[in-house]
C-alpha cells in the first residue's frame, strides 16, 4: 500500500498542472516573443502570439479566426497538451523559424496556402503580379485561357490566377519535386486540381522532349485540340537575390527558406536570362500571339531585365507595377 501511495505521489508531482486561461497564455506568449533579439519577431510579438495560440486551439481558419476575441474562449483554461505544443512553437519561433512553417500555411491573395521548408513562403509583394495581370487583361481585352507558371513553388501565383480567370487552365513547373507536392496539395484544397498540371522541369537544363510532353499532357488533361495548345500568360517569380544581398537578409529567411529559390548568380539576374532564353527558344510552340509574360523582380532590377528581354530576345516591354512600398515589383512583356 505504501509503495502504491508513493508511486501516485511521484506521478502527481511529475505532472505539471497548467492553471492559466487563454487570455493569460496570450500575454505570456507575447512577452516571450517580445524578448527575441530579432526585431522582426519582437516588433510583431502580439500578432504572432495570436497566430500561434489560435493554431494551437484550432481556431485559425476563416470561420473561427475571431473566436480568440470571444470572452468565453479567453477564459477557458488551456490544457497541458495545448500548453506543451505552444511552448514548442514558441521555441521554434525564437530560433527564427518562420511562423508560416510552424503553423504550416500562409494566406495569399484570397486563400490559404500550405507551405513547408521546400517552398518559399508566399508574400504580399507577390500579389502585385495578380493585380497587374487583372489590369492588363481588362485594358487589352485579353482572353486568358492557358497559363504557364515558371517556378511554381506553393502554386500561389498560378492557383490565384486560375481563380480569377474561371475558364482558364494552367501548367506549373518547378525543379523541386517536394515543392510540386505542396502545390498539388494546394490545388486539391482549392478544388483546382482538375484545371492544373504540375510538371518537373529545370529551365536551366531541359530537352525539347520535355516541352512536347508538357504541351501534350496539358492538352490531354483538358481535352483541347492541337490548335489551342499555346499559353496566353506566362508568370514567374524566379530566384532574384544576389549572393551579396542575401548576407543582409533577416535570419528568418537566410536560415530557413530554400536558398535555391532565393539566390541567383550574375547579381541576381541569371534566372531571368535563362527564362528569357527558354521562352525565346520555344516561342513558337509555347506562346500565343498576344501572350503576356509577367515577372516578379527585385528592387532596382527593372532596367537590366528590360534590356535582357527586349535587346537580347526581342520581347516587347509594356509596363510595370509598384508594390505597397512603392518599389517596382512587376514587369510585363509581350511576344512581338
Amino acid at each position: 500500500m505504501n509503495f502504491i501511495h508513493l508511486s501516485k505521489r511521484f506521478y502527481c508531482n511529475k505532472s505539471k498542472i497548467i492553471n492559466k486561461n487563454v487570455l493569460e497564455i496570450l500575454k505570456d506568449t507575447t512577452e516571450k516573443l517580445k524578448k527575441s533579439n530579432n526585431e522582426l519577431i519582437s516588433n510583431c510579438s502580439e500578432l504572432e502570439s495570436k497566430l500561434l495560440v489560435s493554431h494551437v486551439l484550432k481556431i485559425d481558419d476563416d470561420n473561427n479566426q475571431y473566436q480568440l476575441f470571444n470572452k468565453k474562449v479567453q477564459s477557458r483554461i488551456i490544457t497541458n497538451e495545448e500548453y506543451d505544443q505552444l511552448q514548442s512553437f514558441i521555441n521554434r519561433r525564437l530560433k527564427n523559424e518562420p511562423i508560416s512553417y510552424i503553423i504550416g500555411y500562409r494566406y495569399f491573395w484570397k486563400n490559404k496556402f500550405f507551405c513547408n521548408h521546400s517552398t518559399l513562403i508566399p508574400r504580399p509583394d507577390s500579389e502585385t503580379i495578380i493585380e497587374k495581370i487583372i489590369e492588363e487583361s481588362k485594358e487589352k481585352g485579353l482572353n486568358i485561357k492557358k497559363i504557364l507558371d515558371l517556378g511554381t513553388g506553393t502554386g500561389c501565383l498560378l492557383l490565384s490566377t486560375l481563380n480569377e480567370f474561371k475558364d482558364s487552365i494552367g501548367v506549373g513547373i518547378d525543379k523541386s519535386k517536394e515543392a510540386l507536392i505542396i502545390a498539388n496539395k494546394n490545388a486539391i484544397e482549392l478544388s483546382l486540381d482538375k484545371r492544373v498540371f504540375l510538371f518537373s522541369l529545370d529551365w536551366n537544363d531541359y530537352d525539347k522532349n520535355q516541352i512536347s510532353k508538357l504541351l501534350s499532357k496539358n492538352n490531354n488533361n483538358n481535352n483541347n485540340n492541337n490548335n489551342d495548345e499555346k499559353f496566353d500568360l506566362v508568370i514567374s517569380n524566379p530566384p532574384y537575390i544576389s549572393n551579396e544581398e542575401f548576407k543582409y537578409l533577416n535570419p528568418t529567411v537566410t536560415d530557413w527558406e530554400p536558398k535555391t529559390a532565393l539566390i541567383a548568380d550574375e547579381n541576381g539576374l541569371k534566372d531571368y536570362k535563362s527564362i528569357a532564353s527558354f521562352l525565346n527558344e520555344n516561342r513558337d510552340s509555347l506562346l500565343s500571339e498576344k501572350s503576356l509574360i509577367v515577372f516578379e523582380i527585385g528592387k532596382g532590377q527593372e532596367k537590366d531585365i528590360q534590356s535582357i528581354m527586349e535587346n537580347q530576345y526581342s520581347f516587347r516591354y509594356i509596363g510595370c507595377k509598384k508594390d505597397l512600398n512603392s518599389i517596382i515589383r512587376c514587369l510585363v512583356f509581350m511576344k512581338k
